[in-house]
């Protein structure tokens, strides 16, 4: 396991897509715990065979899927670090990465700091802080894992 080195950019990216990653896991998980029978539909009868060992395979397919693994871990350090901060850096994480907006003031530095009532130098200095912060998770976290750091930026 190699240990990756991510750019500000890059760290502010996964911050950005929290929700994003949340509705993946969500859909992956749905997937797989009730995927679509397809002999069900071709044939037009089902069948009386229980199948005892469903639970199992879905288990299985569950700890086997790497990007569901990623996804995780992401969200885990997202939360962690949202846990460790104090409350003004808690809001302003909540302000800049989490309740983006869309549009053309979506992140937008100037607007968060005057909605937070701060400065834009300060906020700059909390980013730097919150993504420091989440490195430090994200490494703890993929290492408990077991997760390759290299998976973690295509997500």
């Amino acid at each position: 396991m190699t240990d990756k080195q991510y750019t500000f950019k890059e760290l502010e990216l996964m911050l950005s897509k929290y929700k994003e990653y949340l509705e993946r896991l969500n859909l992956i998980e749905l997937s797989i715990r009730h995927p679509i029978s397809h002999e069900e539909f071709d044939t037009g009868r089902r069948t009386n065979v229980k199948d005892r060992d469903g639970m199992l395979r879905t288990l299985i397919k569950l700890e086997e899927r790497e990007e569901l693994k990623s996804f995780k871990v992401i969200g885990i350090a997202i939360e962690n670090t949202f846990a460790s901060l104090p409350k003004e850096k808690q809001k302003a994480m909540m302000e800049f990465y989490i309740n983006r907006r869309k549009g053309p003031f979506r992140g937008h530095a100037k607007r968060v700091a005057a909605k937070l009532y701060i400065d834009a130098s300060t906020l700059y200095r909390w980013r730097t802080e919150i993504t420091s912060v989440f490195e430090d998770e994200l490494r703890i976290c993929t290492a408990l894992h077991d997760i390759d750091a290299e998976t973690m930026v295509k997500c």
